[in-house]
């Protein structure tokens, strides 16, 4: 009987999760890069306000729009050890409050002692804003309302200097930065599993060139990949040939493979002390069944050892080659390339 061995590249058994968070991480991205060049400033002045006569600025037109929001930043500017309390608003044509928001400052400072030590400190909390989106368009304006002003319990009835911002198309990317990193997270951890996917089946370790294992792999949808490592002395050549038989449950032989990998050698001061290299393949077998996989590593005089793993049920990062081979047994005396 004869087996057919055909060796084409696949991108069937791509793990495409790692794919999803990776890009969802890169939209995330994108969306911070891109979100400075919605905004547009409507309002940027120096203000002054005292306690209960509010202050109107301007009147603007707010749209609905499908990316960002009107937001308004205040920070007032008062003196250390006060504290205010000023309401930001926004106005309809009729004079009706539909947004608002309430913001209770301060700024403290003082010195503090400990073991002997001493310093000062200082803190303050000054900055209120309002972040609105449309449903309608209309026109509307901004006002300023200072509450109450003072220092401790006494009331300060003096004007207020304040800083008004207000900035249109703005996207909040505090809340972007999170899910880019989280999402990043993911994408990398889903990346570095992929090669973890799958049933080890043979793990086998020897020290000589010729390790072998049996074990009951794939399927038609199921992916095995062979892991050969090699590690060699000095007096290693810079390549090696690696001979792959794998025998079905007949012990009838259903693939010979010969394969050449380069050697990454390894040095302390100048000298070597030996050498590695791996072969990785991809099988495809149409029936599932007991595999029985053996490894000659030639020439084998500078082995030192030779590490064979099979796994079951892998996945890929990208398209890679894929021997496929059919269940019929093949009578083969030397190997063959696949």
């Amino acid at each position: 009987m004869s087996v057919t061995v055909d060796t084409q590249p696949t991108s069937r058994f791509i793990e495409p999760w790692s794919y999803v968070a990776l890009g969802a991480s890169a939209l995330v991205f994108f969306a911070l890069i891109v979100a400075p060049f919605f905004k547009r400033t409507l309002v940027s002045k120096n203000i002054v306000a005292s306690v209960g006569q509010p202050v109107k600025l301007k009147e603007f037109t707010l749209k609905p729009q499908a990316i960002g929001a009107l937001r308004v930043d205040v920070e007032a500017r008062i003196r250390t050890n006060q504290w205010i309390t000023y309401e930001i608003q926004l106005l309809d044509e009729q004079g009706k409050v539909i947004a608002s928001g309430v913001k209770q400052g301060w700024k403290e400072s003082g010195r503090w002692y400990e073991d002997g030590e001493s310093g000062s400190w200082s803190e303050q909390d000054l900055k209120g804003g309002l972040d609105v989106r449309a449903k309608k368009e209309e026109k509307v304006t901004l006002a300023l309302n200072v509450l109450g002003y003072g220092a401790g319990r006494r009331n300060i009835n003096l004007p207020v200097s304040f800083k008004i911002k207000v900035e249109n198309g703005v996207v909040d990317t505090r809340h972007l930065w999170p899910g880019f990193f989280g999402s990043l997270a993911l994408g990398i951890m889903s990346w570095l599993a992929v090669p973890q996917i799958g049933k080890k089946a043979i793990a086998e370790k020897l020290n000589d060139s010729d390790p072998s294992g049996r074990a009951t792999v794939g399927g038609a949808n199921k992916l095995v990949r062979v892991n050969v490592s090699v590690q060699s002395d000095e007096t290693s050549p810079r390549e090696l040939e690696v001979r792959l038989f794998i025998n079905n449950s007949y012990g009838e032989q259903v693939y010979a493979g010969s394969d050449r990998i380069q050697l990454n050698f390894k040095k302390e001061d100048g000298k070597i002390e030996g050498a590695s290299g791996k072969l990785q393949k991809f099988f495809l077998f149409e029936n599932h069944d007991s595999y029985g996989f053996q490894v000659e590593v030639l020439p084998d005089a500078p082995i030192d050892r030779t590490d064979l793993t099979v796994k079951d049920g892998v996945r890929t990062r990208t398209s890679v080659h894929v021997v496929h081979i059919n269940a019929e047994p093949i009578d083969a005396t030397q190997p063959q390339d696949a």
